[in-house]
């Protein structure tokens, strides 16, 4: 494969950049210190921090010069962000060329007028700061979750507003309340405004149909030739899986929502009401969502105490997909789909570590991973579970009879398994149970009218 040195010199960039700040930050900070004590001890700290951190912010422009070549970023932003690193670096060697002279008579009016070039260096750092942060994080990233206290005091600042669901499931919007929040949380980062990877923006109907340099982003009724769709689907280890970066893919049931939108036409518009939903579909989307089905209402979750932090950061370290449940909750979506190449003995080891966050694991999965039933045991233990993706683990009747612990557990997927009829007794003992996919197992018709007489909805 042919290697672009520009662009893999350019990557450092994030990295970079952030040296000479720090070291421009502290070049004024001794300035300040040494113009209020009217001290010369710390000229020659002053000046070997400014030609250092000038040195570092000419490198760092000329790593983001070449970054920008990749396009994919807002002309305007772009240009902004890379003239104030310019001239930060510029700044600062000035600032560092009056220093040389070190005659006494003259040292301190020559610190004066260096400050005062330190000072414009810091502002200088703040804007092109708010620039690149706005070409990473998109338009208005530093006020989006500004507190309501702040928000009184600058009325009219833009936030991001995320759509309130309705309170009854068939007037829900499709696009906005389901579709838009998946690209929002998983693709939004990569392409918005102000940084359009492959020349591709996600925040919009427009925007999405008007595609990017691939082509065929969104063609409405048909998952094959529509890009987006296509991208999501692959393997994670593929170049052009998406999202890149090693960033959160989409869960089993955010591609799959998303293949069903495309599929059936990709309205804009349309509610769940308008969209003449099958009752199977429309069950799926009512458990997403968190409804009720059959009172038409939202699902009241757990209340549990926040996950300590120091465990979730090290299950992220093991490969763990972790995120909360909502902004509101303190519930855990964790999944596997990283791991599943790992050594038994690691996955065994993150299932261990996942049990000091019990009480918050919410939705699991662990589909794909050659489970045993040791590790079944251990997610039998998990008091609050409420969906669990176990597909493709060759379980046995025997492994999966500890799951009948999980009496919170409303949907279970144990497609591709070995079990048998013998296990429809566990399924009946588990109280919450409402959705269970059998999908290439052994089990016959009459255990799964079994299931169906207890009101369970099978996938078979």
């Amino acid at each position: 494969m042919h290697t672009d040195w520009s662009l893999f010199f350019g990557s450092f960039h994030p990295l970079i950049v952030h040296i000479p700040i720090g070291i421009l930050l502290f070049a004024a900070l001794l300035s300040g210190i040494a113009l209020y004590k009217k001290s010369k001890t710390l000229q020659s700290a002053i000046s070997i921090a400014l030609l250092t951190g000038s040195l570092g912010a000419a490198l760092a422009a000329v790593s983001g010069y070449f970054l920008s070549a990749g396009g994919g970023y807002n002309a305007n932003t772009l240009f902004w962000h890379k003239w104030t690193g310019i001239a930060t670096a510029v700044i600062g060697f000035c600032a560092w060329w009056i220093r040389r002279n070190k005659k006494a008579d003259i040292l301190f009016l020559k610190a004066r007028l260096s400050a005062w070039l330190l000072c414009l260096c810091v502002l200088l750092i703040m804007v092109g700061g708010h620039f690149g942060g706005t070409m990473t994080h998109g338009e208005g990233y530093l006020t989006a979750h500004m507190p309501a206290f702040l928000r009184s005091v600058f009325p009219g600042t833009p936030r991001a507003q995320p759509q309130q669901l309705p309170a009854q499931l068939d007037s829900v919007k499709v696009f906005a309340h389901i579709i838009q929040p998946i690209l929002s949380a998983k693709c939004v980062s990569c392409h918005n405004p102000g940084k359009q990877q492959g020349d591709l923006v996600l925040n919009s109907p427009e925007a999405i149909m008007k595609g990017g340099k691939s082509g065929n982003t969104l063609v409405p009724g048909d998952i094959d030739k529509s890009e987006l769709v296509y991208r999501v689907s692959l393997d994670p280890g593929n170049t052009k899986f998406m999202p890149a970066g090693n960033q959160p893919p989409l869960t089993t049931v955010e591609a799959g929502l998303l293949k069903w939108w495309v599929a059936s036409g990709a309205d804009f518009t349309n509610n769940i009401a308008e969209s003449k939903l099958d009752e199977k579909t429309k069950y799926l989307l009512a458990f997403y969502l968190g409804f009720d089905e059959e009172n038409d209402k939202e699902i009241v979750l757990p209340e549990v105490a926040p996950a300590d932090p120091n465990v979730v950061k090290h299950l992220k370290e093991m490969k763990l997909v972790v995120r909360t449940l909502t902004a509101q909750s303190n519930l855990l979506d964790i999944s596997f789909v990283m791991m599943r190449q790992s050594s038994p003995e690691q996955k065994k080891a993150a299932l261990q570590l996942l049990l000091s966050v019990k009480e918050q694991v919410y939705l699991l999965d662990v589909s794909n991973c050659a489970l045993t039933g040791e590790e079944i045991k251990m997610i039998a233990a998990l008091p609050n579970l409420n969906k669990l993706e176990l597909q493709k683990n060759t379980l046995t009747d025997e492994a999966v009879e500890p799951l009948k612990a999980l009496q919170q557990l409303v949907s279970l997927n144990l497609g591709q398994n070995d079990i048998t009829n013998r296990s429809v007794a566990v399924f009946q003992q588990m109280a919450a149970l409402q959705k269970i996919n059998l999908w290439q197992t052994q089990f016959g018709e009459e255990s799964v009218k079994k299931l169906q007489d207890n009101g369970v909805v099978v996938e078979w």
